[in-house]
């Protein structure tokens, strides 16, 4: 449903800035993600298939900055520490593909 369709007109601006990311918004998602236990984020991730997650980060576009920043922090965590097991792939959700 388009702004226009529930009578919100919006000049075209302020339209492309709903698609940019929020610093304070990532904030909060990050503090909740870290508020969340390790049973709770592997549930998060399983239920979040790589469909959902594109429709996630339209509506959510800081996800996309956060799955990067994740991606980057495995990948330090991997180089030190070489004979750290690594989750099956086959129980992983969307975040199956961030490293």
């Amino acid at each position: 449903m388009a702004l226009e369709d529930m009578g919100i007109n919006m000049p075209e601006e302020a339209k492309q800035n709903l698609k940019k990311p929020s610093e304070s918004i990532q904030i909060v998602l990050m503090s909740r993600l870290a508020e969340m236990t390790p049973e709770e984020l592997q549930k998060l991730d399983s239920a979040i298939t790589p469909d959902v997650m594109s429709v996630l980060i339209k509506l959510l576009p800081e996800l996309a900055e956060l799955i990067e920043q994740i991606g980057g922090m495995e990948e330090n965590q991997m180089q030190e520490e070489p004979q750290r097991q690594s989750m099956p792939e086959d129980n992983m959700g969307a975040l199956a593909n961030v490293t």
